[in-house]
């Protein structure tokens, strides 16, 4: 008997000792899956956003492509945002915003496999989400646009108040902004920072002379689309576009300014066809839904006027001769390409790069407040001229008036004046004045010319 229990409790270890091995050998099995599961899943890396006068635009990184659902909540106003299959790498679970349009911005892991974003509103808002795909340096992102259209309209009247008949208006646009930073130089200086600070110097320089105004297209450290900027330039009615730009190059020894003009049949090389496609880029980088981007081209192209691009031609070499006379040029002439923000193109517009942010020479003149004072001095200055020199030239072109028109009436054009703002002015659009004059669209529309109107 004694030996049978022997025999029994051995057989009985050994089962045991089995279980044991199988239980472990489960609960391994159990966390390699649980591990794999979680290895599966995206992480979000960063939650950053940026507030514009009558927008606020949040941006989500990831390590992955992004699934999302959204929906609204009411008193107080709330949008909630779910990222799924998702896990927070987050160290910060709250974004104090405190601008016209979010409070703040809550993040947290709603569940084991959901990162939920709650956004704090002032007021029911106009949102726009989308994902963008992995760019250059630039992660997966989950881009929410929140707006007010009221804000909207707010700003679009007062940009449409300051047109004006007495004076000159120029619009000086700093490139990028926001998520698009730009070139990078040395110390991690930005190009969206540079270009922000020579705009604003530049507004102010032109500011002070009468008889003149000067508007900038961003204030701050937020993103502007393309299309966006030469809106805003023909919501201001200006007579001349300035877009402010830095070069960048892997070689840290080139430096020198340049500047640019649209061009509508080809590139004046290939360096000027990478650069524009650099800049072109921006929508890319800084994110633009493609539901809302229309083709420019398709936009704007048939507008093109070839008085206005030799006119932005002129003003280009006269700008780039100015800046020679205190600082390296790259090119002694203005080159083209198919520049997007260049695309308004009833305005005389130039593209200034006015340095490269790579170079050791040209970052520190790029920073430094007395180089930024003459540059805007002399872009200031020949503006001026330019300006002046047009008005000049329109006022010495008369036409002899069209016989009217069944249901139609004569207006004069006045200098510097465009058929896009005619057409405004009588509700009506481009297409139908072309038609209703037999214009031509290449036709050079001066002041002293009849046009029929409905």
């Amino acid at each position: 008997m004694t030996t049978l229990k022997l025999i029994l409790n051995k057989i009985s270890s050994k089962i045991v000792a089995r279980n044991s091995f199988i239980i472990i050998g489960i609960v391994a099995f159990l966390l390699a899956v649980a591990s794999a599961s979680e290895s599966a899943l995206l992480r979000v890396t960063e939650v950053r956003y940026w507030s514009a006068p009558d927008h606020t635009r949040i941006v989500v990184d990831s390590d992955q492509p992004i699934a999302y659902q959204n929906f609204e909540l009411t008193d107080p106003a709330r949008l909630v945002v779910d990222v799924q299959g998702a896990l927070s790498s987050l160290t910060t679970q709250k974004l104090e915003v405190g601008d016209s349009i979010v409070h703040r911005i809550r993040v947290g892991q709603l569940n084991r496999e959901t990162v939920r974003l709650v956004i704090d509103l002032v007021t029911q808002t106009e949102s726009s989400i989308f994902t963008l795909n992995k760019y250059l340096d630039k992660p997966y992102r989950l881009v929410i646009d929140l707006s007010r259209a009221d804000l909207a309209e707010k700003e679009k009247e007062s940009r449409l108040k300051q047109r004006s008949k007495t004076r000159k208006i120029i619009v000086i646009d700093p490139g990028h902004g926001g998520d698009d930073t730009g070139a990078i130089g040395a110390r991690g200086i930005y190009e969206k920072d540079v270009v922000l600070s020579l705009a604003t110097s530049l507004k102010n320089a032109i500011n002070q002379r009468e008889g003149f105004k000067a508007f900038v297209t961003r204030e701050g450290d937020y993103f502007v689309p393309l299309r966006k900027r030469v809106e805003i330039a023909r919501e201001y009615g200006a007579h001349l576009f300035v877009s402010v730009h830095t070069d960048a190059n892997f070689n840290k020894k080139v430096r020198g300014a340049s500047v640019y003009c649209l061009s509508t049949k080809g590139a004046s090389d290939e360096a000027a066809k990478l650069l524009a496609e650099r800049e072109n880029a921006s929508d890319f980088i800084g994110g633009v839904s493609y539901a809302s981007n229309k083709d420019l081209d398709s936009i704007l192209i048939d507008l093109v006027q070839t008085q206005t691009i030799n006119d932005s031609l002129r003003f280009g070499g006269m700008v780039l001769t100015a800046l020679g006379n205190f600082n390296e040029v790259k090119f002694k002439q203005p080159k083209q390409a198919g520049f997007a923000v260049l695309k308004a193109t009833e305005i005389p517009s130039i593209l200034i790069e006015t340095g490269f942010i790579t170079n050791p020479t040209d970052v520190q003149l790029l920073k430094s407040k007395s180089f930024q004072l003459s540059l805007a001095r002399a872009i200031a200055q020949e503006s001026f001229s330019f300006t002046e020199m047009l008005t000049t030239r329109d006022a010495m072109t008369v036409h002899a008036p069209p016989s009217p028109k069944e249901k139609g009436e004569v207006h004069l054009v006045k200098p510097n004046e465009t058929l896009w703002q005619i057409a405004q002015q009588y509700n009506t659009t481009v297409d139908e004045l072309i038609k209703l004059n037999n214009l031509k669209r290449a036709d050079d529309i001066k002041a002293g010319k009849a046009l029929v109107v409905p």
